[in-house]
């Protein structure tokens, strides 16, 4: 990717974090930027286009820095994995901010995000098994089978939309380690006392 092309992007995704997509034109990018409309146009001819190209670049970045380190998925370092993704999605908050809008109005986006959807699940219900495996996590009751496929979507649900939560109740404060200190309430009742110590040490860090 070129130069310029990198610069509209990331200008573009400062100008949505900030104003949301739909109040957003690609003049605006442009003058951002500190180029000229036509020479915006001759990269991203259509708004369709740059928003592709935006999350392009969401779902690269979303697995170099979180899901494309298979080492921490095979030691089961979920945390460090969850503070990943809670940065990413600082970078990229406004997606998270207005998601069903966003897949409303760029249809063609919506295969790609199913796709990441199922990938998230997956790795959350591996890193789950995972810590059962290293003592983290009590094993699944057998007279409620599935409470962990539930709790993977809960974990799922938390995680996606926290920065959305955070925002409506105008929580600014260290996002990142309010997120982390959240999830533990939710997974507590599933912890083991090596788990709970575990979780404590790594927010103790933050």
């Amino acid at each position: 990717m070129n130069k310029t092309k990198k610069k509209i992007l990331n200008t573009a995704v400062i100008l949505y974090n900030e104003f949301g997509i739909a109040n957003v034109r690609n003049q605006d990018i442009a003058e951002r930027a500190g180029m000229s409309l036509s020479n915006f146009n001759y990269h991203f001819g259509a708004k369709k286009d740059l928003i592709v190209a935006v999350f392009d670049l969401m779902f690269e970045t979303l697995q170099k820095n979180v899901y494309g380190n298979s080492i921490l998925v095979k030691e089961g370092q979920g945390l460090t994995i969850t503070k990943s993704y809670f940065e990413f999605q600082e970078r990229f908050c406004f997606f998270y901010l207005d998601t069903p809008n966003i897949l409303k109005m760029f249809p063609e986006l919506n295969e790609k995000v199913q796709k990441q959807i199922e990938e998230s699940y997956q790795i959350i219900k591996n890193l789950n098994y995972l810590a059962i495996g290293m003592g983290m996590m009590k094993p699944e009751p057998e007279d409620n089978p599935g409470s962990y496929d539930q709790l993977m979507r809960h974990i799922w649900i938390h995680n996606h939309f926290w920065f959305a939560n955070s925002r409506i109740i105008n929580s600014e404060d260290n996002l990142v380690k309010k997120g982390i200190e959240s999830l533990f309430s939710l997974c507590y009742p599933y912890l083991t006392k090596k788990g709970v110590l575990s979780y404590k040490q790594f927010i103790k860090a933050l």
